[in-house]
């Protein structure tokens, strides 16, 4: 007795390409036994259309056949190929990289690298007053040796800060890997610390100036730009990571 899950035999109208006598019983494309580049289409009652694999276009389809399925009915997922051997099984291919990509997020760290990097060489402390008839002015800027001086640490810190910033924002523009939003994030958290750091420090030795000095000392428009920029990025940086 013949068994009843056995394939049907078909007659020559409806045998599949390339010798094959069994139809298969699920829709899809199977190949062709005489022709590895060629795959024909079965839609559970007939073969109804055949595509054949070319370099540089793909396959070429020809006669009555849905959308490019997998084996099992489904649209195929993104970034997997054919390959022209069909008798070679193909996996996804997960693709780290999604392309070009710019947000409103990545932006504001740009803006902030660029931020750091601009107030670590400007001005950190200014000094105004008058001696005699003539009144002076002096900027001393955050890379300046007297900064080391006085805090202990300059503008090279967040400076180099303000780049590794650029630079792993221009890293998530192509890839959304979670290693690259956790080490921004490390960044801008460190970078912070150190601009929290030089902006008390400052303030401190600002206010230890006696006050019979007649000049006027204050904290510049630099370091101001620092501490902004570096609070921004990592406020940034924190919501980025936690949206993902």
């Amino acid at each position: 007795m013949a068994d009843e899950d056995a394939q049907p035999v078909l007659s020559d109208a409806g045998a599949a390409p390339g010798g094959t006598v069994g139809a298969p019983k699920a829709p899809g494309w199977y190949p062709d036994r005489a022709s590895p580049s060629d795959q024909s289409y079965w839609d559970g009652q007939a073969w109804t259309a055949k595509r054949r694999w070319t370099s540089g276009k793909g396959w070429l389809v020809a006669g009555d056949a849905p959308q490019e399925m997998t084996a099992d009915g489904s649209p195929p997922p993104l970034g997997q190929r054919l390959s022209a051997n069909p008798y070679i099984s193909t996996g996804p291919v997960r693709l780290r990289s999604t392309g070009f990509t710019l947000n409103l997020g990545l932006l504001l760290l740009l803006a902030c690298g660029i931020g750091l990097m601009y107030g670590s060489v400007g001005e950190w402390i200014h000094v105004s007053g008058s001696l005699s008839v003539v009144d002076f002015h002096v900027s001393i800027n955050g890379i300046d040796p007297t900064v080391s001086t006085l805090i202990g640490v300059n503008g090279w810190v967040t400076f180099i800060g303000g780049i590794l910033l650029v630079i792993f924002a221009c890293f998530e523009m192509t890839s959304e890997e979670a290693l690259l939003s956790i080490l921004t994030t490390i960044i801008a958290f460190v970078t912070a610390i150190f601009a929290i750091y030089d902006m008390f420090r400052m303030v401190q030795k600002i206010s230890q100036v006696p006050s019979a000095v007649s000049a006027d000392v204050s904290v510049g428009w630099g370091l101001i730009c620092v501490l902004a920029a570096a609070v921004v990025a990592l406020l940034v940086a924190l919501v980025r990571l936690v949206q993902r």
